[in-house]
């Protein structure tokens, strides 16, 4: 009588059930296979979820700390713009913030006028020539020069020094 167990002669008859024994152990195995890939496409799905919601809780964040700093700044330029200036370097700070064209672009600001009396325009006669041949008047040239009619005519009747 055997147990089972093959003996040292070499692979001999199976012991009947061996057969059915196998196929059991590799049904099992093929089970628990599958249901280790289950497990682990149903934990990487997991993953990919929290991963989803966290970077959704994230950019919500981000955008409402980008509105709370937008909202701060707009209340620190409109108080800074609203204060007195103490002196003339805060005052020319508060003059030189300034915002992106989109406001203006969409209508929301009006264009200011530049205050251009502390302006110098340099008066060269050739410029002046030029301008005139181009047909220019010289009330045009007057005003753009800042000064009169009569140094225009002045200007144009000159020789021009030969070179």
């Amino acid at each position: 009588m055997t147990d089972g167990w093959p003996s040292g002669r070499g692979p001999g008859p199976l012991m009947p059930g061996t057969a059915d024994r196998a196929a059991r152990r590799a049904e099992e195995r093929a089970r628990d296979r599958d249901q280790r890939a289950k497990e682990r496409l149903a934990a990487s799905e997991q993953r990919s979820e929290s991963r989803a919601a966290q970077r959704d809780l994230q950019s919500q964040e981000r955008e409402r700390a980008r509105e709370s700093r937008r909202i701060e700044d707009d209340q620190r330029i409109k108080a800074r713009l609203d204060a007195p200036p103490t002196n003339d370097v805060e005052a020319l700070k508060i003059s030189k913030r300034r915002r992106s064209g989109a406001l203006a672009r969409s209508g929301d600001e009006s264009k200011t006028d530049r205050d251009t009396r502390s302006y110098k325009t340099i008066v060269d006669v050739a410029r002046i020539r030029t301008l005139a041949d181009r047909g220019a008047s010289l009330s045009g040239l007057a005003g753009a020069f800042g000064i009169t009619i009569e140094e225009v005519e002045a200007a144009l009747s000159q020789t021009t020094p030969q070179t």
